[in-house]
This record gives structure tokens, sequence and C-alpha cells, in this order.
């Protein structure tokens, strides 16, 4: 463990340009809360159907343990580069570095998941239309213009893509909440009890895909370069009540219909034409959401790691008081690798192969943080003993979760997995290597 204090390690030189709802905005749009609704919860009510909502607040309560480890690690670092940061000094440096390069692969797979479930559902859309040109049934073509959108928004600067996230966050937020009322009206104002003593054996299943709709910190965490660690910290815990509480709004009104089919298919029927083109631009506007606040939370890990000379110093480099080249960087790979895949296997393949491994990466991460707040509370664990209990209690939530879900993996994500891990020792040692070299 370095042995610097941890609240005086690498301040950001850069001035807050994120205010506190800058942050919430961009973390609500990280969740990308339609696509996510439209994916996981149609398996989520699938599994356990009015329970759904029981469903949703169990995963909220379970998602906020993570939230409150980021609260308190931010408390403690004013640095930019999250997760990479947190474990970096409160662990070891061989592991903070194993955390930023799985973080890096972590955001990739997620964001890259929202992008492609964006344009994916965008596409769906667009292919019941009878009007719609062939040209733009290309998937690949989706799925660059939903790359191209959220990178560019990047590129543009931190508070342009803060102030698109406010704007269309909200709209989103309206949507959603709209929707639920109008589900509530078809079941004929229908109120039920959706805690019952007779539980779906399905239900931990159907909390473990909730797990993967109210998160958001993971995409403001590495943004300390940016924002103060206070206004990280509070949004970390605020953005998990205020998603899940929405989901699980959305999820009892889903019930009160008894509703178990394809979401999409429903509102089409519902809303004809004009409901496809606003479920067409939402699906649009989520996955620029998604994909924005990743490439974003990318770039800024990527500028840490350089600035510990893991990756080239030009990468570090502020131009125009932002990491430019990492920007572009990351931008570059999140668009080719999105496109190149979707030209692959589909948009649906991407989808599943990037969610997949998001799922793994996310629990390296997340353990990692949660190590690292142990770690720093157990040396005054009289005066710290909440934040211990804390670290512990989401340690043993993140082991329960892996073990559940990782015969769930396919052997090939499980092998991309630990073949991304085995690389990053290779260039580390490389690395280590040729400086020893020119020393």
């Amino acid at each position: 463990m370095n042995n610097q204090k941890p609240a005086e390690i690498n301040k950001s030189k850069t001035k807050s340009k994120l205010s506190t709802s800058d942050l919430f905005f961009l973390s609500f749009g990280g969740q990308a809360p339609f696509i996510s609704l439209l994916t996981f919860g149609t398996v989520m009510i699938s599994l356990v159907g009015t329970q759904g909502a029981f469903a949703m607040l169990i995963a909220t309560a379970v998602v906020a343990l993570n939230g409150i480890v980021v609260n308190r690690l931010s408390s403690r670092f004013k640095r930019g580069g999250g997760y990479y940061t947190y474990a970096y000094y409160a662990l070891t440096e061989r592991l903070g570095t194993s955390t930023g390069w799985v973080y890096l692969a972590y955001a990739l797979s997620y964001g890259g998941t929202l992008l492609a479930g964006g344009a994916y559902v965008l596409y769906s859309i667009l292919r019941m239309l009878p009007f719609t040109p062939a040209m733009l049934l290309n998937q690949w073509l989706l799925a660059l213009v939903v790359s191209g959108l959220a990178s560019a928004l990047v590129i543009a600067g931190v508070k342009a893509s803060a102030k698109y996230a406010m704007v269309m966050s909200t709209a989103e937020m309206i949507a959603l909440i709209a929707l639920s009322v109008f589900f509530l009206r078809d079941s004929g104002w229908h109120f039920y009890n959706p805690f019952t003593v007779n539980l779906s054996p399905s239900l931990f299943e159907a909390v473990v895909f909730g797990l993967g709709i109210p998160t958001g910190y993971g995409s403001i965490a590495p943004l300390g370069y940016d924002a103060s660690s206070k206004s990280i910290g509070k949004v970390a815990v605020a953005v998990v009540f205020y998603g899940g509480l929405l989901a699980s709004f959305f999820f009892y009104s889903l019930g009160a219909l008894n509703f178990t089919g394809n979401l999409v298919q429903y509102l089409l029927s519902d809303f004809g034409i004009v409901g496809a083109i606003i479920l067409g631009f939402i699906a649009l506007n989520d996955g620029t959401l998604g994909g924005m606040s990743y490439i974003l939370a990318n770039s800024r890990t990527l500028k840490a790691m350089s600035e510990d000379k893991v990756f080239p110093s030009i990468l570090a480099k502020d131009v125009r008081g932002k990491p430019l080249f990492a920007e572009i960087l990351i931008a570059g790979i999140f668009t080719s690798a999105v496109v190149a895949l979707t030209n692959f296997m589909g948009l649906y393949g991407v989808f599943v192969i990037l969610g997949g491994l998001a799922g793994i990466f996310n629990l390296f991460i997340h353990s990692s943080a949660n190590l690292s707040l142990v770690r720093i509370s157990v040396k005054r664990a009289k005066k710290h003993w909440w934040e211990l209990s804390i670290g512990i209690l989401a340690t043993l939530v993140s082991i329960a979760v892996l073990i559940y879900s990782f015969t769930g993996f396919s052997p090939i994500m499980i092998n991309i997995f630990l073949g991304w891990i085995v690389l990053g020792f290779f260039y580390l040692e490389i690395k280590e290597m040729l400086s020893s070299t020119e020393d």
C-alpha cells in the first residue's frame, strides 16, 4: 500500500468543470435506463411476473452497497482515474494497474453493450416501418451512427456532453414515468401489493438481471479531473436509488397488467407509427448517452494510467483543458470495435457477447474497490467501523454474485476475460523489462 495519505494523493490540478447536477445526468445516462428496461427488464418480468418490482428493489439495495463504497473511496482520493486510483494507492501498484487494465475492458464492454443495444432497438423499430429505406437497415451503419454521435459529443467537450445528458436524460425520465402511468391506466388502475410471502423460485435469478439496471456510478467514478470528489460521492449513491426506484415503478406498472411479453411490440401496437418514431428516438438517445458516459470514463482512466507511465505520457497531456489524445484514442477504439463486431456477428450478437463480458469485468473491478475500502478502513477499524462493515458486506455480496453467475457465462467469455488478464500481465512485464534495459 502506498504510504501517502489517500486524501492528499495526486490532487487534480484542473478546476472542477462539472456540477453535481451535471454528474447526476451523466450517471443516469450511463444507466441507459430505457435499453436496460427493455432487455434486462423483459427477462426479469418473464422470470417472476408481478414480483418484478420486488426483485428490482432488492437489486437496487445490492447495487447501492457498491455505490456507497464508491462514495467513501471518492472522499479519500481527489484524483481522477476512479477504480484504478483506488486500488493503486489502497492496495498495491500492481493490483491498481491490473484493476485499471480491467476497467478499460469493462468500460469498452459495458459502453459497447449500450451502443449496440441502442442501435439494435433502433434497427428493430426501423425494420417494422414500411417506409424505411433499405440503406438504414444495414446494422453496421446504425452502429456507426450511434457510436459516432457518442464520440463526437465526448470530443466536443465534457460540458457539451453534460448539457446533452441533462436535456436528454430529463426527456427520458419524463417518458419512463409517462409510460408507467400509461400502463397503470391500461390496467384499470389496478394497484397491488408487490411484497408476498409466496416468493418465486426464480426471484434471485431475476435480482441478478436487475443488478445491471440501476448502475451508473461506474461511469462517473473516474471523473475526478472534471468534478469534485464530494459531488462524485453524492451522485454515486443518489443515482442508484433514483434509477432503481424509477425502474421499480416501471415494473410495478407492468405487473399491474400481468405483462410478460415483448415490450416493444406492445408499445407499437398501442402507439403505432408515432410510437415507433418516438421509441426509435429514445433508443438512439439512450445508446448515445450510455456510450458517451463510458467513453468519457475510459479516457480519464487512461489519462491517470498514463500519468503513472503505464501508457505513453502523451495520452495524459491536456489540450484546452481536457485529455484530447486519450479521448480520440478511446472514441476510435469504441467505434471501431462496435462497428467491426457488428459487421461480423450482427447487433444482437454484439449485445450478448459484450454484455456478458461487462458482467465478468464488473465483478472484478467492484471486488477490487470493495477490498480497497476494507484495506483503508481496517487500519483504524474502531473509528471507521461503518466503512469497514460496508466494505466487507459488499465484498461478500460480490463473491456471492460471482459464484452464482460465473457458471452461466459461456466458456468463450471466460476465456476472453482470462486472456485479457494474461495480456495485461505480459504488457506490464515487457514494459518493465524495457525500462530496466534503458536504465
